[in-house]
């Protein structure tokens, strides 16, 4: 039996059950994280977490054995490697080259996941990660008494489990899941995955507003789709995560946006078993119940991050080993024996002048300074916590720099379109932006362009303007950075 546990930046999801080709769920909890305890898979307050998980495992009667974690942070840096067929060996000596242009990791761990082998040639999904960022969760765990026996990676888990759905496994498709205001997307082709996405929006689930969204990233996965020459048409957009009120709200919005592909929310198969009336819930679950499969070269964080170089001995062994020790020890016990009458006298003397000391006012006085200068260390030490968890919250927030202004710029001078930098808000991370062109249509393909640059995570635009007077048209447009943005 394995507890399956996903952290987010809003929940802690466990679902309990076993794994391998049938998946059999036995029950599924859930409850929300302390706000601010966590940033991007960044424990920002332990001391919270640490509490928030202590009473969900009481509270649900969670085993504390065989508990495996499911992780969605940008600190996994992920790639899909296409490498010659070779030993397991051989293929971790060839994964800090692959990920040598990551210079942000002091201590990287890297492990990979076998995605396809054929005669000459393996497809693997390759994850690097600092050791201390899976070291903090184990510690967090451990600290609880709870045992961790792996680490995954969200995204891999999710693949894991999307590749077991006959559904899916030979159509072109997009997929949706949705996580509170996030949405993990991806471009599914002949039963794996080509493109990921994952972006944050500004309005609430369960809205028309939310289904445009959704129409919106459909819009640009196929227009990843043929900049990649990808031939196969796009049948279906698959929703996972929403409700069957919610799902119907998203279609119809999306249709309505201009969506052509069928909209389906994604189905349970007989391979999966949920507990009685959570059948049609499954699709929250993607990750968890993923992580739950256990491949035939899987990854393993845990064992990487306790993973460490075993010291050379140098010198005889035999000598080291079986001659020095007792000689070591008869030499001890020869002069232990002829001092042993000569200390007895001189303990007593000893004694008192460590009793002279103790009780020496000048002494006392330093004692009662230390444990003056120990409650401030300790005051300071709480500060230092509280500076850190600022630092993440500032982290967490775009620049708006010459980065993105050149970004701006690059994109109007492709689409022949002149740009207005109007304002920036930085609490809500909205620039205000004024486009103008000859031909309206330029304006069109400069916003898809915008959305297509990876800075922004939505972009909204009002209606056109038109000026007789220099015969251009006008448009006011509200951009939100992304997270990423000018770094």
């Amino acid at each position: 039996m394995t507890t399956s546990v996903y952290l987010s930046n809003n929940n802690i999801n466990a679902v309990v059950g076993s794994g391998g080709g049938r998946i059999r769920v036995k029950r599924v909890c859930s409850t929300q994280i302390p706000e601010g305890s966590l940033i991007n898979g960044i424990i920002t307050n332990e001391a919270d977490l640490a509490e928030q998980l202590k009473e969900f495992w009481a509270a649900n009667k969670l085993p504390k054995k065989d508990v495996s974690l499911v992780i969605n942070s940008s600190q996994f840096v992920l790639k899909d490697l296409t490498l010659p067929k070779t030993s397991d060996k051989k293929i971790r000596e060839t994964l800090p080259l692959e990920f040598g242009d990551v210079t942000d990791q002091k201590d990287p761990i890297q492990d990979y996941m076998l995605m396809k082998a054929g005669k000459k040639q393996i497809s693997v999904y390759a994850v690097s990660v600092d050791r201390s960022f899976v070291q903090g969760y184990l510690n967090l765990f451990a600290g609880l008494g709870i045992k961790v026996s792996s680490v995954g990676v969200a995204r891999m888990c999710r693949n894991k489990l999307l590749g077991t759905l006959k559904q899916i496994n030979s159509k072109a498709c997009v997929i949706h899941m949705v996580d509170g205001t996030s949405i993990n997307s991806m471009l599914w082709v002949d039963g794996s995955a080509v493109y990921t996405t994952q972006r944050r929006v500004f309005c609430e689930a369960g809205t028309p507003q939310f289904g445009v969204e959704l129409a919106r990233l459909v819009n640009n996965i196929q227009q990843f789709a043929i900049t990649q020459q990808i031939q196969q048409k796009i049948e279906t957009v698959y929703l996972a995560g929403a409700t069957k009120e919610e799902f119907e709200i998203y279609r119809e919005a999306m249709q309505e946006a201009g969506t052509e592909s069928a909209c389906e929310l994604l189905q349970p198969e007989k391979h999966i078993r949920m507990p009685k009336g959570m059948a049609e819930e499954y699709s929250k679950y993607l990750a968890e119940l993923g992580n739950m499969i256990r491949a035939k070269q899987d990854i393993n964080l845990v064992a990487l991050a306790k993973k460490k170089a075993k010291k050379k001995e140098s010198g005889p062994k035999v000598w080291k080993r079986y001659v020095i020790p007792p000689v070591l020890f008869l030499i001890v016990c020869a002069a232990a024996t002829g001092v042993l009458f000569h200390q007895e006298n001189q303990k007593k003397q000893e004694l008192a002048e460590l009793n002279a000391y103790i009780n020496d006012p000048v002494n006392l006085e330093t004692c009662n300074l230390v444990d003056v200068v120990q409650a401030a260390i300790s005051a300071l030490s709480r500060q230092v916590s509280e500076l850190k968890w600022v630092e993440g919250c500032i982290q967490s927030f775009p620049y708006m720099n010459s980065r993105v202004v050149q970004e701006l710029q690059n994109c109007a001078q492709a689409q022949s379109v002149e740009l207005d930098i109007r304002s920036y808000e930085a609490s809500s991370g909205a620039l205000n932006v004024d486009a103008k062109a000859a031909d309206v249509t330029m304006i069109n393909r400069f916003i898809d362009t915008l959305e297509q640059s990876g800075i922004f995570d939505n972009v909204r635009y009002s209606g056109y303007n038109y000026e007789e007077t220099t015969r251009m048209y006008t448009i006011n447009m509200s951009c939100y950075l992304s997270e990423n943005a000018g770094k």
